[in-house]
């Protein structure tokens, strides 16, 4: 059975999609809720002027006068369960922001996660860099006819041993 494999960049782009639909999901939902508390507003002021229109009136009928009032109250319960649904859209909001945040705690760990492996390629390029400069420098002494130093042990290694006496004894 064959493995998925995607690069990190597939992967981040896509958290990094996903990130900016959650976010969009966040907008819509703070731009509904201003708009219903926007409306609860209106409905308020218009509620408000339905009971001073008779008050300002010199003569009005008893009929005129009790539609009035029930304009005005029904524009109250409307504006209740506006403001209600606004108490639910900013619930809706809070939750969603729970979730742009753990959709930027995944880009940001892969962001990270490319960073350090970025510096782990950096550093593995330099060292090769290094090598190669060392083999061309080492390279240019043996042309012009100068001894070539050995190389130096490895921090923490023994020298190269040196073989035995009798054995570089010449007959």
């Amino acid at each position: 059975m064959k493995r998925f494999s995607f690069s990190l960049e597939r992967v981040l782009e896509f958290r990094r999609q996903l990130e900016e639909l959650e976010r969009g999901r966040l907008q819509s939902l703070e731009a509904r809720r201003v708009s219903l508390l926007q409306r609860a507003g209106e409905m308020a002021a218009e509620a408000r002027l339905c009971r001073l229109r008779p008050a300002s009136q010199a003569a009005i009928s008893a009929l005129d006068l009790r539609s009035a009032y029930d304009y005005a109250q029904a524009l109250g319960r409307a504006r209740e369960e506006t403001l209600g649904e606004a108490a639910r859209v900013a619930q809706q909001r809070q939750a969603q922001m729970v979730t742009v945040i753990q959709a930027r705690r995944g880009v940001k760990l892969l962001e990270i996660l490319r960073s350090k492996q970025l510096r782990r390629h950096m550093r593995l390029a330099d060292r090769e860099m290094e090598a190669v400069a060392s083999e061309l420098h080492l390279a240019k002494l043996g042309r012009e006819g100068r001894p070539v130093p050995s190389p130096a042990p490895a921090a923490g290694l023994p020298a190269r041993p040196q073989p035995p006496a009798a054995l570089t004894k010449k007959f």
